[in-house]
């Protein structure tokens, strides 16, 4: 009975090794050995005419090339990120002779986009200055520039398809001229290089006591007519970066030169400190920010200050 039993249990030993044996040189099953993937074809997720797209297909293998549109200088169009905050509302630093353009990219008008232009003529500014400049005479393909156009024209939209708001920035004004009382009739300068300390244009302007000028200063914004802007006033000052008790204030008067808008100060040296350098802040509204714009502000660099600024010669 013993050895009957000993040799049962021998037996089924036996056979469960033979079944392991034989099971391990069976695969699993596959559940995806009956998939047909013949006729699956990847799909493009990106739309044609969108930002992401163009950047992919047009703007990044073409014009982000070594020395070119890679960073080095703007528009760069490494990412699409960086292309499309380097062309929409982007102010352009080259312009053709008429002035016609503004922004890089002007959404909703192509013919308002300086992008556009300079991929479509061949002499923006110079002769064979079209765009990408690694193929100098040959315009990109007609369906590249059809994309980009469609694009412009239909809102110029980020890659989330969110169209752009319009910008709207304080006044500029970094420059300004001082003219004698003849002007406009005459523009006899008294704001010249030539005309301040040690003949430098970051110097402050050398003014006689108790003389009488026209001081303009030439403002701009991005929304708001130069005529129509408000709360215009220029102070004077002995201290550099406080205007709180100005030695002066001046109110500008508008006038009307060639169809533009200027604003005129009448400023006199009569009663200033001579031997004595006066700093000037200029301060306007355009209707849209609860701040007047200030120029040069106490942020500028001292060399904006220095510019802004007379010397009353004893």
């Amino acid at each position: 009975m013993k050895k009957n039993l000993v040799f049962l249990l021998f037996s089924f030993f036996c056979a469960a090794l033979a079944f392991d044996a034989c099971t391990k040189d069976v695969p699993p099953n596959n559940p995806y050995d009956a998939l047909d993937d013949g006729n699956v074809k990847a799909v493009d997720t990106l739309e044609r005419n969108g930002i992401a797209a163009i950047h992919r297909d047009i703007v990044f293998p073409k014009c982000a090339k070594p020395g070119c549109h890679d960073g080095h200088f703007e528009p760069d169009f490494r990412t699409v990120e960086s292309t499309y905050s380097t062309l929409v509302y982007a102010v352009i630093k080259k312009n053709n002779g008429a002035k016609s353009f503004r922004y890089r990219v002007v959404p909703d008008s192509s013919a308002k986009s300086v992008f556009y232009e300079r991929l479509n003529n061949c002499c923006f500014v110079n002769t064979n200055d079209r765009m990408p400049q690694d193929n100098i005479g040959q315009a990109l393909p007609d369906d590249d520039l059809l994309r980009i156009k469609t694009w412009i024209d239909e809102g110029a939209k980020d890659i989330f398809k969110v169209r752009p708001a319009a910008p709207n920035g304080y006044p500029a004004f970094p420059w300004w001229g001082a003219f004698d009382s003849k002007f406009p009739a005459q523009w006899n300068s008294i704001s010249a290089d030539s005309n301040r300390i040690d003949k430098k244009g970051d110097q402050p302007v050398l003014i006689a006591v108790n003389a009488t000028f026209t001081l303009i200063p030439w403002l701009s914004d991005d929304k708001t007519s130069v005529g129509a802007l408000t709360n215009s006033r220029l102070l004077l000052s002995y201290v550099k970066d406080d205007f709180s008790a100005p030695v002066k204030t001046i109110v500008p008067v508008k006038q009307i030169f060639d169809n533009k808008a200027f604003w005129l100060c009448t400023v006199s040296t009569a009663g200033l400190l001579t031997d004595t350098v006066v700093y000037m802040r200029y301060y306007c509204n355009d209707g849209d920010h609860a701040q007047d714009a200030e120029f040069p502000n106490n942020a500028a660099p001292s060399w904006a200050k220095s510019y802004w600024s007379l010397y009353i010669k004893p």
